[in-house]
């Protein structure tokens, strides 16, 4: 990755900026990953002439940085790419990258895998222009499900935006302060994790990115979610304000953890759909709760398309484990 001539630098560097350009920039550093805040108060766009210098940084001297996708066009929300990560282990998460990969070859477009900081892989799609952020999503989640891939962490994440809020960022490949050794830089799934050169990554990218038109092909895979089926219910459910432990997990919110100082908000609401199992809450209490402690640990599932769906699954996993049916 870090084998680039000075005479290309700048050429590498900025096809990198184009290649990733979004709404805003995040500063990737002590595993803080944080809106990149100006001197003027403002906040540092993922875009222009600063971005490519950032974006220089990024690859030949740091900081790393990382990006918030949503770019807001004429009151729409756009993406000018996507991603989807997988961390269920090395070996799983390759198998989930290559499947979509593939099936994304199939259509005729060309997707990227990098091998994540820690212990998965993501996929990249790049377009020639800014698209839809929910025709890139829901192309996304229809070529993974095509080949049973997880679509838990599916970039863009929101598809519109409500306040102050910037959606979920992505931290970017090839940061020249990361971890060396092939982690956060492309590679070949085919070839046994062979790493790609940025110098080679960028030019291939820009001339393979994929057209409004030609992503057709992968929005039409997408299904809407169906219905879950009615709740299973519990033995004598209750009802009325959370008590004892489910109220504590409400109460407190997402626990920080070192990775995570805000705290990992699809675990808590999951333990929180858990104790109100436990304390034979009924379903429907669970669900009404989880939506409304969504909102206030700051509306993961709020802005999604699927949001209410993906909390109905979560509250009816979180019965199934504690009765076991």
């Amino acid at each position: 990755m870090r084998a680039a001539s000075s005479v290309d630098k700048d050429e590498i560097a900025g096809g990198f900026g184009l290649l990733f350009r979004g709404g805003k920039v995040a500063l990737d550093k002590d595993d803080e990953f944080r809106p990149w805040r100006l001197d003027s108060g403002g906040f540092q766009p993922a875009d222009g002439k600063d971005w490519l210098s950032i974006a220089y940084d990024h690859l030949w001297t740091g900081p790393s940085v990382g990006v918030y996708p949503l770019v807001l066009h004429a009151e729409e929300f756009d993406v000018y790419w996507g991603c989807v990560d997988w961390d269920t282990g090395p070996a799983e998460s390759m198998i989930h990258a290559r499947n979509v990969r593939m099936a994304l070859k199939q259509l005729g477009l060309v997707g990227w895998v990098e091998r994540s900081r820690s212990k998965g892989f993501h996929l990249w799609v790049f377009f020639t222009d800014a698209i839809p952020a929910v025709d890139a999503r829901r192309g996304l989640i229809g070529v993974c499900d095509l080949v049973e891939a997880p679509t838990t962490e599916v970039n863009p994440k929101q598809v519109e935006l409500s306040g102050r809020g910037w959606g979920n960022g992505v931290r970017l490949p090839y940061g020249h302060l990361r971890k060396p050794g092939g982690y956060n830089e492309m590679t070949n799934p085919e070839a046994t994790i062979s790493i790609l050169p940025v110098t080679q990554f960028v030019p291939e990218a820009l001339e393979t990115r994929i057209t409004h038109d030609a992503w057709k092909a992968a929005t039409a895979l997408w299904k809407r979610p169906e219905r879950p089926a009615a709740p299973l219910g519990v033995p004598n459910p209750r009802s009325g304000p959370l008590d004892g432990m489910a109220a504590l997990i409400r109460r407190q919110g997402p626990r920080p953890e070192p990775n995570k100082p805000e705290g990992d908000r699809s675990k808590a609401l999951f333990n929180l759909a858990c104790a109100m199992a436990r304390q034979q809450y009924s379903e429907t209490a669970a669900i009404y709760e989880l939506k409304a402690a969504d909102t206030d640990w700051g509306g993961k599932f709020k802005s999604r398309l699927d949001g209410d769906h993906q909390l109905i699954v979560l509250v009816k996993r979180a019965y199934q484990e504690v009765y076991g049916v």
